[in-house]
């Protein structure tokens, strides 16, 4: 059994069975205080004796049985009582829970932690929308060095070259610029449009996919001016009375590659026409 001092309080433990029937006369270890140390009274007759209290887990180690915990003073018959309330508790709870369960809209439940967790290191799959964009930066990156490096030439080489040649008629600047420059600087144009619509189609920027479309459709006009000038100069260079085939041969070529050159814009534009995209911009 649990002991103490009235004096200091300093708390200890006896065998309740060495107690004699009429209490022992004790000294505190610490304060020489003596005081007098009784058994407690006897359990009633359907009392439920204890070695062991479930509450602190307090133990004699001993055959000692008790009634009332020494230690925290709880009975076995109030633990059983706790222990049946906190149970009626959490069932309550519990049932809350399921009946709130079944009236809850499943579009306002909110992820838990957990899920929200999981939901982050799943990997994302590529909209078409996002694919749609880098393609379009990737390709208007590639045409931007294409026209630099187009009118880096122009203006460091092929311009002065062609009018310090002797021919027999001599080309103005216009002349020059409208075969060698023109089409360079139309790129760029063409690039730099490309990139800035591409850029505001992958956030999903209000008109970006009409901007879009327009440099598709820029595209194909570029590609269009490119193949007119290539037809030209190759009837230039003709003789004085060509015939109907070689004529044929440099529309059937500028057809062909005009064909090539704006078969990606005829796959952006039909790309941009389809519902993965414009349901995105509903």
């Amino acid at each position: 059994m649990k002991i103490e001092c009235p004096s200091c309080h300093l708390t200890g433990t006896i065998n309740e069975v060495e107690l004699p029937p009429y209490g022992r006369r004790m000294s505190c270890p610490r304060c020489k205080h003596e005081f007098h140390v009784e058994k407690p009274a006897a359990p009633a007759a359907n009392a439920r004796l204890m070695n062991s209290c479930p509450a602190c887990q307090y133990s004699t180690f001993t055959e000692e049985m008790f009634a009332v915990c020494p230690k925290c003073g709880m009975s076995a018959e109030q633990h059983q009582s706790l222990a049946r309330k906190q149970q009626e508790r959490e069932q309550d709870r519990r049932n809350q829970e399921a009946l709130q369960r079944s009236y809850r809209n499943p579009d306002l439940v909110v992820p838990t932690p957990h899920d929200a967790q999981q939901a982050a290191e799943t990997p994302r799959a590529a909209k078409p929308v996002e694919i749609t964009s880098w393609s379009c930066l990737a390709a208007g990156a590639i045409l931007f060095f294409y026209a630099v490096s187009g009118i880096v030439k122009y203006y460091s080489r092929d311009w002065q070259a062609i009018l310090s040649e002797p021919v027999l008629e001599p080309f103005s600047k216009f002349y020059v610029f409208a075969h060698l420059g023109l089409v360079p600087w139309l790129v760029l144009l063409f690039s730099l449009y490309l990139c800035c619509a591409a850029y505001l189609f992958g956030r999903l920027k209000d008109g970006s996919l009409r901007r879009l479309t327009e440099a598709a459709w820029f595209g194909a006009a570029v590609a269009a001016v490119h193949q007119s000038v290539a037809f030209y100069d190759w009837v230039t260079i003709s003789s004085s009375s060509p015939g109907f085939s070689y004529y044929a041969i440099g529309i059937f070529n500028a057809l062909l590659f005009m064909a090539l050159l704006t078969a990606p814009c005829a796959v952006l534009l039909w790309v941009l026409r389809s519902d993965l995209i414009t349901r995105e911009f509903r």
